[in-house]
């Protein structure tokens, strides 16, 4: 009876061990992407795809052709099927950084102000932060199930 117990126990382990390795969560789909503005690619914009429902977001940026791919909060690739609210965070359509460069002013000996300086026609509206980068909030996107998706974002 012992040996019983002994193959009880171990399958028992065995199955606990199992279920706390699958693979849990929200089903996720492929999510892809191109964001332009005036038809010039948008590049370095940070996107966030909130889902309206139940999971976590999915982040991507924006590179040179302003293609972009997500991944889930987890680090998966993907995004949560369903409707997703999107920001975009930073960005321009020449691909330039933000640079900072020194303002003329009284200078005060051995002090230099700094300021940064950016594509003005980058992003829309300022962000959450008054000083971070811009940001524009609530651009609907849709994930579908059972396809790999292709958002295209355009920006005014």
């Amino acid at each position: 009876m012992t040996i019983q117990r002994t193959l009880a126990a171990i399958a028992l382990l065995a199955s606990v061990f199992l279920v706390g390795c699958s693979d849990s969560g929200p089903a996720l789909e492929g999510v892809t992407g191109t964001i332009t503005k005036g038809g010039a690619p948008f590049v370095g914009a940070q996107l966030e795809f909130y889902p309206e429902g139940d999971g976590a977001a999915s982040y991507g940026k924006s590179d040179e052709q302003g293609n972009f791919k997500l991944r889930y909060s987890t680090g998966k690739p993907g995004a949560v099927i369903g409707n997703h609210k999107v920001t975009v965070i930073g960005g321009s359509t020449n691909g330039a950084e933000v640079v900072e460069e020194v303002i003329e002013e009284e200078p005060i000996e051995g002090e230099t102000k700094l300021a940064p300086v950016a594509n003005p026609e980058a992003a829309g509206r300022r962000g959450r932060n008054s000083g971070g980068p811009k940001s524009i909030e609530g651009i609907p996107a849709v994930v579908k199930e059972g396809e790999e998706n292709h958002v295209v974002i355009e920006l005014d």
